[in-house]
């Protein structure tokens, strides 16, 4: 059990919502047994960081106060969010000056547990992302699998797949490797990301 009881109780209500809504015996239900079974054995407790603010943090009480009309496991999640919000070294996605302004001001991005986290460890990266509203997150890849949560309106895209709009409480998988991205409408786009690194 961590010490941190906020960090703790975020992650008892991610991995509440992400099981439920994964088909058992799946990839990716087993890549999240992977995820939250390394999660039992807490990583090493972060100092304090320093803390920039970003443009897109603006949209980010709002982005929060959409999930609370979703399910509510995902309202339990969102709230659960909330107290860590401030604790985060927000970051842009590396080369982001590279898309031009419009990307650099819109999006954001935080670890809550890996490296730069608030806890520490290299096998497993939670995190959020944050995109104000009218922005298209550039195409990346990773090794990782990753598993998002989505907690806001949105479309995602993998490889040259057409977009898809999950919804408030759905679920992404991306294979290792696979080209994917995301997009924002009328409102500002709020996802968490879990990476299996090993």
């Amino acid at each position: 059990m961590r010490q941190d009881g906020n960090l703790q109780y975020f992650i008892d209500r991610l991995e509440q919502a992400i099981f439920s809504r994964l088909a058992e015996g799946s990839t990716e239900w087993g890549v999240a047994q992977e995820i939250f079974g390394a999660l039992k054995q807490p990583g090493t407790p972060a100092s304090p960081q320093e803390q920039a603010t970003l443009p897109a943090q603006q949209f980010l009480a709002r982005a929060l106060d959409n999930a609370r009309s979703g399910p509510d496991d995902i309202i339990g999640v969102a709230d659960a969010f909330r107290p860590l919000s401030s604790r985060l070294a927000w970051y842009r996605r590396k080369n982001a000056e590279q898309a031009g302004k419009v990307f650099m001001d819109g999006h954001a991005n935080a670890v809550l547990i890996g490296e730069n986290g608030l806890e520490r460890r290299s096998d497993i990266q939670i995190g959020v992302s944050l995109m104000a509203p009218h922005i298209q997150y550039v195409d990346h890849h990773h090794p990782p699998a990753e598993i998002y949560l989505v907690m806001s309106p949105g479309a995602w895209r993998q490889e040259q797949h057409p977009w898809h709009e999950p919804g408030i409480g759905g679920t992404i998988y991306n294979t290792p490797n696979i080209v994917h991205a995301m997009k924002s409408a009328e409102q500002p786009l709020f996802a968490i990301w879990c990476l299996l690194v090993k």
